[in-house]
Order: structure tokens, then C-alpha cells, then sequence
């Protein structure tokens, strides 16, 4: 189990290795029960970036969301 400082290092590593990756929504910190990961939206399951399961001993966890959109 990280704690809350090694996981907000570790997603600064992996926004920036992800930066420019148009298959990403968004990356972000998940947790439960004081267990900490990070967590990468992606578009689509079929065109999924290569992502690790964990960075620095922390866990990632990949959810296809679909296109983000504006809502009108």
C-alpha cells in the first residue's frame, strides 16, 4: 500500500509519459478503505495505449469511458 504522496508522484510521472496520448481522457487518484491508485480513462478498450499495471509500486487501473464531450 503507497501512501497519498507517493501516488500523486507517480501519477505526475505517468500524466506527463501520457501527456499527448489523444486515447486518454483523463488520469486521476482512486481510493478506498485508505488503499490508493491511480486511475486512466481511455476511449476505447480496442485502441488502448500500453499502459502499466503499476508505476512506483502503485496500482493502475484503466476504464474505458468513451469521448468526452461538452454538453450543449
Amino acid at each position: 500500500m503507497a501512501d497519498l504522496d507517493t501516488v500523486r508522484a507517480a501519477k505526475t510521472a505517468l500524466t506527463e509519459q501520457l501527456a499527448h496520448d489523444n486515447r486518454v481522457n483523463g488520469i486521476g487518484i482512486t481510493g478506498s478503505n485508505g488503499d490508493y491508485g491511480i486511475k486512466v480513462n481511455i476511449v476505447d478498450a480496442a485502441d488502448a495505449p500500453e499502459l502499466p499495471t503499476e508505476i512506483d509500486g502503485v496500482p493502475v487501473k484503466v476504464v474505458v469511458i468513451g469521448r468526452v464531450r461538452a454538453l450543449s
